[in-house]
């Protein structure tokens, strides 16, 4: 199960270069980056280590299904040879308690296993040098494991659902389209806005939470009385199955623009 938007990535090099203005050092080098100047190594070394671990990035289902994070340190050496050898991963759950010492061990295996594969899979590199003498070099990368709970209308796979889209093939569509038909069906000119002859367009948005509730509305218009009602319209919206994500319930935030316009 792939997931690219919930990764935190920190690559720490450990560098052993001594003091001394006779000893040069450089960093492994992957082959996408041989060919530019020296200073831009250390840079797309890191960017190429970020772009592998997101590309074969990999949540454990067993941990997915059962709403398990973790944070997972890997360290692992370049050798001579460029090769990347001695991957050892330490992971730390975190948002469970676990009681019994087997059920935390199998969770740390889950996401061990998981970030050790990663970044076994990087490709060999031309090997750090000291004085053009091949060493080993060590590095550490932080792999952080995180359930997502927000997402935008975009992010998600199923959006929120309407009495009538659950079947529809293209949800997404029903759901603006429901949207766009209660704005028309609820709207009112405020007489206020009338009288003072006060038009424009108002955006608003609001989230859509993981167990059913609108939150957090939020207005930008030409007028408080033209937010007034834009508001007096969403907050009349029917109740919705939440949005999913990898089939998990989450919060989604949702914007849109209502058009005030005075017949002339």
């Amino acid at each position: 199960m792939k997931n690219f938007i919930f990764i935190f990535f920190l690559i720490n090099i450990n560098n052993y270069a001594q003091n001394s203005k006779d000893v040069k050092e450089t960093l492994p080098i992957f082959p996408v980056c041989e060919l530019l100047p020296e200073k831009f190594h250390k840079n797309c070394f890191n960017e190429t280590v970020d772009e592998h671990i997101q590309n074969n990035f990999n949540y454990p289902k067993q941990a997915w299904d059962n709403d398990l994070e973790a944070i997972v340190k890997v360290r692992f050496d370049i050798d001579v040879d460029g090769r990347i050898t001695n991957v050892i991963p330490n992971s730390s759950v975190v948002g469970v308690s676990f009681f019994e010492k087997e059920s935390l061990n199998l969770a740390k295996k889950l996401f061990n296993d998981s970030a050790k594969k990663v970044v076994e899979s990087l490709p060999n590199a031309i090997p750090a040098k000291k004085n053009n003498i091949a060493i080993k070099k060590t590095f550490l990368v932080s792999v952080k494991y995180q359930i997502p709970r927000q997402l935008g209308l975009d992010e998600v796979e199923i959006p929120p659902l309407f009495k009538g889209c659950e079947d529809k093939e293209n949800k997404k569509l029903c759901f603006t389209k429901f949207i766009e038909a209660h704005i028309v069906k609820n709207f009112k000119y405020p007489k206020r806005a009338i009288k003072k002859n006060v038009e424009g367009n108002v955006f608003i948005q609001f989230d859509m939470t993981s167990n059913g509730l609108y939150t957090n509305f939020t207005t930008i218009g030409e007028s408080r009385i033209l937010e007034d009602e834009a508001y007096r319209i969403m907050i009349k919206l029917p109740s919705f199955e939440p949005a999913k994500y990898k089939e998990k319930y989450v919060t989604t935030t949702y914007g849109t623009t209502i058009s005030f316009k005075l017949n002339q």
